[in-house]
């Protein structure tokens, strides 16, 4: 039997990611193609312990069917967390807790992409988040960087040249594959070129609890007082990817 598969799975690439952690399987490779954070640094014991202790005084709750927007005590607690550390004050309802960052990169494409829709990043960028985008059939347009963030001369000619631009995707903090950290200045810039010609921005911060040295730059879902600014965090770094929170 002949099976035809939709247009867009067949548009897509195979994932270079899975190549790569298939290279870093191997005991006998020291890989920095992936950016998987050291097994000696897992919370092992404290997770046995909490794994445990949920599992003992409330099974039903942990196993049972949850509500789509996530455990509401785990919510409750982000909002706290995102204000006190990012500034980022929103409305209960605004937060969701989805499966790793990626998951809610794919959602925010579901909601927004439509085909041909362009989609303007830094360039180079994060290849798993550039193919969630390639699934939904857009236009990716690359800007290049300078080594305080992405090109703001440069972004605003794409915008000018696209204008059927629905968002801007962003890593400032360690920007995944350069490691540059936008500077606060050009924050404010494509904070304010978004709002010029109308575009939202989906900001990844996979990376921003990783800084050893110097201060925090202040998040661009920070300067949002429009709503523009869609803001992706993660604790597959700082406590362990499986968890996928």
């Amino acid at each position: 039997m002949h099976y035809q598969f939709s247009k867009k799975i067949e548009s897509l690439q195979p994932s270079a990611i899975r190549e790569i952690l298939k290279a870093t399987a191997d005991p006998s490779v020291i890989s920095f193609a992936a950016g998987n954070p050291a097994p000696e640094a897992f919370p092992v014991e404290a997770v046995q312990k909490m794994t445990r202790e949920i599992l003992e005084e409330n099974p039903i709750l942990a196993l049972q069917y949850s509500v789509t927007e996530g455990y509401q005590p785990l919510r409750d607690r982000l909002v706290t967390l995102v204000k006190e550390r990012y500034g980022i004050g929103r409305d209960f309802d605004q937060v969701l807790v989805v499966s790793g960052a990626q998951q809610g990169i794919c959602l925010t494409a579901h909601c927004l992409l439509d085909d041909g829709d362009k989609v303007i990043s830094e360039s180079p960028s994060f290849i798993g988040s550039l193919n969630a985008f390639r699934s939904f059939r857009s236009q990716l347009v690359g800007v290049e960087m300078d080594d305080d963030g992405i090109n703001i001369e440069k972004l605003e000619a794409a915008l000018k040249a696209n204008p059927n631009t629905k968002f801007i995707y962003t890593i400032p903090n360690f920007q995944n594959p350069t490691g540059i950290t936008m500077s606060l200045e050009k924050r404010k810039e494509v904070y304010r070129l978004a709002l010029q010609y109308g575009v939202l921005i989906l900001e990844d911060n996979p990376y921003g609890e990783l800084r050893f040295s110097g201060e925090d730059v202040p998040t661009i879902k920070s300067m949002d007082t429009e709503g523009i600014v869609i803001y992706c965090g993660s604790f597959s770094k700082v406590l362990s990817p499986g968890l996928r929170v």
